[in-house]
């Protein structure tokens, strides 16, 4: 858990110690990284970091939270397909953080923070609430497994032939009816 602060000066160290964790995560893996480390790479004591995050992971989740807060003020008046768009550029425009939380196991933090927005996005098929929550589910996971696989070949293929993709794979989905 993090502490949302408001003092402005808080906020500024909440945000070194998210950079500084970002550029050593480039460097070296997650785990062998020390809260002493962190605290180094920002220019902040240890009483600075736990002032303001319980453990290392709790930076990861304020660092998120951050990212997706401009993304949740733009999701209302999406399509789907439009939705898909700037799901995956976000996702580019951030890549190099998806692709660092990927590459230390970390990924299940962004997946946990996508899949409270997804349900938002993903059009009502069924009038039954149940089947629309199961179709859903069964939707956000392929668009994280899409995102998965994007990530980890480094996102080289373009927005436009993710979300091809992406809308192919909904299109020629089995009905649940």
């Amino acid at each position: 858990m993090y502490f949302k602060q408001k003092n402005k000066t808080a906020i500024r160290s909440q945000r070194m110690i998210a950079e500084a964790l970002f550029s050593l995560m480039k460097r070296k893996s997650f785990q062998q990284i020390s809260v002493t480390e962190i605290c180094k790479e920002a220019s902040v004591g240890r009483k600075t970091f736990y002032r303001n995050f319980e453990l290392k992971e709790d930076v990861i989740d304020f660092q998120l939270d951050l990212l997706l807060d401009n993304y949740k003020m733009e999701l209302a008046s999406l399509s789907f397909e439009q939705y898909l768009r700037h799901h995956f550029v976000f996702v580019q425009k951030n890549a190099d953080y998806f692709i660092a939380l990927y590459h230390n196991g970390l990924s299940s933090f962004a997946i946990e923070k996508f899949s409270v927005l997804h349900p938002k996005t993903i059009p009502v098929w069924s009038e039954d609430p149940i089947e629309q929550e199961y179709r859903s589910a069964y939707i956000i996971s392929g668009i994280e497994a899409i995102q998965r696989v994007w990530i980890s070949r480094g996102c080289v293929e373009s927005i436009d032939e993710v979300v091809a993709i992406a809308v192919r794979a909904q299109d020629r989905q089995v009905p649940l009816r």
